[in-house]
């Protein structure tokens, strides 16, 4: 089966870390089914103009017949203006700010219509569209498992706050990030912020070994990709109530959401969780493993390109 990925989010030069998830779900589904998908991207870069989604609109159902696609998957929402006159049968995944703010997301729920199956990766999102299966996206969680011989090593005795975004991306909130750090100083901690952006993807795992919490202070997530990571690397976390972040912290011991943003409310929290932890190698994060991993979502948006294109309606 053919499969053509059309998105706006994925890794380039320019912007290594631009929509690396989608770029590892890519990865599993050609990892896991070797013999049975042949997967290309197709990169509408809207970042550098936004005339690349009116050149994509008029080449793309060129690209799509001559390459004999049996499915189109599209990310984000905004990418669907580039397949309204690509005919093929097309999957549509929405990962968040697609569908939560405007005015991307009142035009997102219009094209939707276009996809004939819809994924959303939480489920604030399908409530907010009315419909579609849920999916998040996955992580290669064995990257992120603490190693065997791993021991807490932070002779300086400082606080690591990890910050797991890019803090010059405003739905990110970085000021809110920051100010929480100011509460945790005076509350007698020796506060270091530590920061994702500009660092290759190889290193992130080492990161997150290295941190002593994670602190997500966003508007607005979908499935928030840098929870399961924390998870996985027994990482604990204090998140606001964004996505589907209540529901994994619901599943382990080590992580705490909040409706609350104010920083001392926050701060309190991460006070509170720290100070039941005695020893991180122990949390337990098992039980989650298989849910999280990128293999087991590739299982599913497989079944879905399956439906869409059974063997006796492919491209010869």
């Amino acid at each position: 089966m053919k499969v053509l990925v059309v998105t706006n989010l994925f890794p380039t030069e320019r912007k290594p870390q631009w929509g690396t998830f989608v770029k590892e779900q890519v990865d599993s589904l050609c990892s896991a089914f070797p013999d049975e998908l042949q997967i290309d991207v197709y990169l509408v870069d809207g970042s550098l103009s936004k005339v690349s989604y009116v050149k994509a609109l008029f080449e793309l159902p060129k690209v799509v017949k001559s390459g004999k696609y049996d499915v189109v998957h599209v990310h984000y929402g905004l990418t669907l203006l580039a397949l309204l006159l690509v005919k093929a049968p097309i999957v549509a995944t929405f990962h968040g700010s697609d569908l939560l703010r405007q005015p991307v997301g009142f035009l997102s729920r219009i094209l939707a219509k276009k996809a004939d199956r819809v994924i959303v990766v939480s489920e604030n999102l399908r409530s907010a569209l009315g419909y579609g299966a849920i999916i998040p996206c996955g992580i290669v969680a064995d990257r992120f498992l603490l190693p065997q011989k791993w021991k807490y090593d932070n002779p300086s005795g400082e606080l690591r706050v990890l910050f797991p975004a890019n803090s010059t991306v405003p739905v990110k909130n970085y000021p809110l990030f920051a100010e929480v750090c100011r509460a945790l100083t005076s509350r007698g901690y020796k506060v270091r912020e530590v920061h994702l952006s500009g660092v290759p993807r190889e290193q992130v795992p080492q990161v997150f070994w290295d941190s002593d919490v994670m602190l997500l202070t966003s508007h607005s997530e979908g499935s928030p990709t840098v929870i399961k990571e924390a998870i996985a690397a027994k990482l604990p976390f204090v998140s606001v109530d964004v996505g589907d972040a209540r529901s994994w912290a619901s599943k382990i011991d080590f992580g705490a959401v909040t409706e609350s943003r104010e920083p001392s409310h926050i701060a309190d929290l991460v006070s509170q969780l720290l100070n039941k932890i005695h020893d991180r190698s122990a949390l337990v994060n098992t039980h989650l493993l298989d849910q999280l991993d990128s293999r087991s979502i590739a299982c599913r948006i497989k079944a879905i390109y399956s439906e869409l294109s059974p063997p006796s309606l492919r491209r010869p």
